[in-house]
């Protein structure tokens, strides 16, 4: 008797064995990680592609799937600030935005620091809302650019630049590739790497052309058409363009009086 009750007891214990092992099993796809902790001792854990468990009643899913994929972009260009208080379009690339650490292998390489790894996929989940990492990244990259930028005057980023004349003269590139470089380097060292856990790098592309050296060359431009015109006119006339503009200004003074105006 008390051995049937005994192959009974077991074989139940069984069964909820398997049944819990079947409930808790969790498959998690290639490229993605999952975060739990567990709510008895509340020490969090991560599930690396493959398959498995999260007990019921034990273990609380933080985070079902984080992307361990390069989620590179081209974010809109931004408006940024030189040394000496000029406006620049800076356009850039973040051709790095991956939770990892800087130079991570692959995850099936036999170099890669699995644990050091898992620490970053924590981070991602716990340190910042993970759901919003695009925007929160964005800001430290923009961050970086504007202190890096703002340690250098126009004419170090466009040596022939001029103010007065509109002239704009080409981007110095080795100074460009010195401040990507820069950023990138701060981007290691930033909390976006050390606290948030992830592998950030950027290309800077381009930096369009300052609004007021547009604006300079512009007027410029159009003061040179009006005076080809006006000389072409003169020469036409048989006169001097310098009597030309005071006939016509003349021309204009009394066009206003007859029309009423003071």
């Amino acid at each position: 008797m008390w051995i049937l009750l005994f192959v009974a007891f077991t074989l139940g214990v069984i069964a909820i064995l398997v049944l819990l092992i079947m409930e808790s099993r969790t498959e998690v796809k290639p490229a993605t990680a999952l975060v739990y902790n567990n709510m008895w001792t509340g020490r969090t854990d991560v599930v690396l592609p493959g398959t498995g468990f999260i007990i019921p009643g034990i273990h609380r899913v933080l985070e079902k799937e984080v992307s361990l994929k390069n989620e590179a972009e081209n974010p809109s260009n931004v408006t940024l600030i030189t040394g000496d208080g000029i406006e620049l379009e800076v356009d850039y690339i973040v051709r790095r935005l991956q939770v990892g650490y800087p130079k991570m292998p692959g995850l099936n390489d036999p170099n890669l620091d699995l644990g050091r790894l898992k620490n970053c996929i924590i981070q991602v989940t716990t340190v910042i809302n993970y759901a919003k990492r695009r925007d929160a990244v964005l800001t430290r990259i923009v961050a970086k650019l504007q202190e890096s930028l703002e340690k250098r005057t126009l004419n170090e980023l466009f040596p022939d630049a001029d103010l007065k004349t509109g002239t704009t003269g080409k981007v110095d590139k080795q100074v460009m590739h010195l401040i990507e470089e820069e950023v990138n380097n701060a981007l290691r060292e930033d909390l976006v790497t050390k606290e948030w856990g992830f592998w950030t790098e950027i290309d800077l592309e381009d930096y369009n052309l300052p609004a007021v050296i547009r604006k300079a060359r512009e007027q410029r431009s159009s003061a040179e058409i009006s005076g080809k015109a006006l000389a072409e006119k003169a020469t036409a006339a048989g006169v001097k363009p310098e009597w030309l503009i005071v006939g016509e200004a003349f021309s204009d003074f009394f066009g206003r009086k007859k029309g009423g105006e003071k």
